[in-house]
């Protein structure tokens, strides 16, 4: 199973730690990093392997470098980057292949997202509201796919 993104991460958080390694030339040490964030680096971990996952950032020993796509972000592109990033990394790519088939409603898509192995969690509930947040965090913001509350329903962009 490829590695699937992690929670707890945003995408304002995601782009401040590419603006500040931007400050340094695009690379920097782990440690380093995580002083000018203002993150501790259990919460600054996370954040890293999203960039990494997106393709943005490299990871050599303890520093961290940018990629060329993470050297061309900045504010006008990164929606378009995190968009076209993101169908690649699970489960928003297995999600988009059960939501490719029409309308899905949040139980059938997490109920065959863990039929495919795609667990966050081992308590189906708790699991259910992660993956809810994930793809609203960043699925629905990154425009891949839409969700309508008052239905329950999952479609794609």
């Amino acid at each position: 199973m490829e590695d699937l993104f992690p929670l707890g991460t945003g995408i304002g958080r995601v782009r401040g730690i590419i603006n500040i390694m931007k400050q340094h030339n695009g690379h920097m040490e782990m440690s380093k990093l995580a002083e000018d964030a203002e993150e501790h680096i259990d919460d600054l971990l996370p954040l890293i392997d999203a960039c990494k996952l997106l393709g943005f950032v490299v990871i050599d020993e303890s520093e961290v470098r940018l990629t060329e796509a993470g050297s061309r972000l900045n504010f006008s592109n990164f929606s378009k980057a995190i968009h076209d990033k993101l169908s690649y990394v699970e489960p928003f790519k297995s999600a988009l292949k059960v939501i490719d088939e029409g309308e899905v409603s949040t139980p059938k898509l997490f109920s065959t997202l863990k039929s495919m192995g795609i667990i966050l969690h081992g308590d189906d509930a708790t699991n259910d509201i992660m993956l809810k947040k994930l793809f609203i965090r960043w699925g629905v913001r990154g425009k891949l796919m839409s969700y309508d509350p008052e239905t329950d329903i999952w479609k794609k962009r």
